[in-house]
């Protein structure tokens, strides 16, 4: 058997530092494929104009919005599984209580907000497919955590449907458009096609919090060892070229925007690929970014800002584009040269303050709520 990847305590006493710095990033991600890259032609003088624009196209591949929320996914089993899986036995109204708070709480209270905004409920729609798949998971977490001995099956079952499920659309159905993954497979298939990658984040955490178990014959599948070996392997060989491994993260994510693009900027050599192939790929490498940064914390200074913005993260995620829709209920000019900061000033100022009026009281409500029985030794009967 394998040895395992000797963690400091601070990484097994909760959750990593860096996970809610890495929520900032992405949803700072989404917010910048949603906002689109600012105009650098209006920015720079004329003569760089062409500079302008190969920073606008660099930057529009770049910010991978989808590829952000698939890390979302990953972080989002981690933070589930490690929150609970000290649980002899979840239950299931404090669970499913604390769970669709501390996410629909503050749902609710967007969509009363933005209803009567002309365009509110439109760009609204651009996040809430992801929060369904979200409550789609939590809903059926309760059932799979007591068979997590077989989690690696359950990662492979899954990819395997997706896969099955793209293969059936894209032969014999009919797709709402090339980039259309939500519109085409709906909640249900949507849910399946990301499944695996939420699967991984719960296997990540059950690899950190539970490395005692894995010591234990028997106590997991063959298919789960292995899958615990080739990660833990993963994480010793790129522990140490961690700067390499976001490189590669973030490549991957601009490829994914690169290899739907149909504009005459991507070269003619690549092929269109669709993202319900590549997003269900670009898991993979998320999970084992994820995997490598939680098994080696940091407490450096840009990682304690980060995870302090991270705190309001989900408010970013959900709220960022009620900025345009206040905006075009006023006079203000869309293709003025600073209209760009304009919008994303607004949309962390929103934001903010919707983390501290609505998300955070969601949050100290979903934590009373969340009560649990410990997995420990039980008192001698007298």
């Amino acid at each position: 058997m394998a040895n395992t990847l000797k963690l400091p305590a601070s990484a097994n006493s909760g959750k990593s530092l860096k996970i809610d710095a890495i929520r900032f990033l992405a949803a700072f991600w989404v917010l910048m494929y949603h906002f689109k890259p600012p105009l650098f032609k209006e920015l720079l003088p004329h003569r760089l104009s062409f500079l302008g624009g190969a920073l606008w196209s660099g930057s529009t591949a770049l910010f991978a919005g989808p590829a952000a929320v698939i890390v979302f996914f990953v972080i989002s089993g981690y933070c589930i599984h490690a929150a609970y899986h000290k649980d002899v036995a979840l239950k299931p109204v404090n669970y499913y209580a604390s769970r669709f708070i501390r996410i629909g709480l503050p749902l609710v209270v967007l969509l009363c907000v933005v209803q009567p905004l002309p365009s509110g409920q439109n760009y609204l729609e651009s996040v809430l497919w992801s929060l369904y798949c979200e409550m789609a998971y939590y809903a059926v977490y309760p059932l799979l955590r007591p068979r997590f001995r077989y989690i690696g099956e359950m990662i492979v079952g899954c990819a395997l449907m997706a896969t099955a499920m793209v293969a059936c659309v894209r032969l014999f159905g009919h797709p709402v458009c090339h980039g259309c993954v939500y519109e085409t497979y709906r909640v249900p298939g949507t849910a399946l096609l990301y499944a695996a990658g939420w699967i991984s984040g719960c296997l990540i955490a059950e690899t950190q919090r539970n490395a005692a178990q894995f010591q234990i014959r028997g106590a997991y599948s063959p298919l789960t060892m292995a899958m615990r070996r080739a990660l833990d392997a993963s994480t010793r060989l790129l522990a140490s070229h961690l700067v390499v491994l976001r490189t590669v993260i973030v490549a991957a994510g601009a490829a994914v925007m690169i290899l739907l693009s149909e504009s005459s900027l991507k070269p003619a050599m690549l092929p269109l690929i669709t993202p319900d192939i590549t997003l269900p790929v670009f898991q993979i490498f998320a999970a084992i970014w994820i995997a490598t940064e939680t098994a080696t914390p940091s407490q450096s200074r840009v990682w304690t800002v980060l995870a302090a913005c991270g705190a309001w993260s989900y408010s970013l995620y959900l709220c960022h584009k009620t900025a345009l829709a206040l905006l075009e209920m006023t006079t203000f000019d869309e293709s003025s040269r600073y209209a760009w900061f304009v919008e994303v000033a607004l949309a962390f100022a929103i934001s903010y303050a919707f983390y501290r009026i609505i998300e955070k009281p969601s949050h100290v409500i979903s934590q009373r709520l969340r009560k649990y029985t410990p997995d420990v030794p039980g008192a001698p009967a007298a």
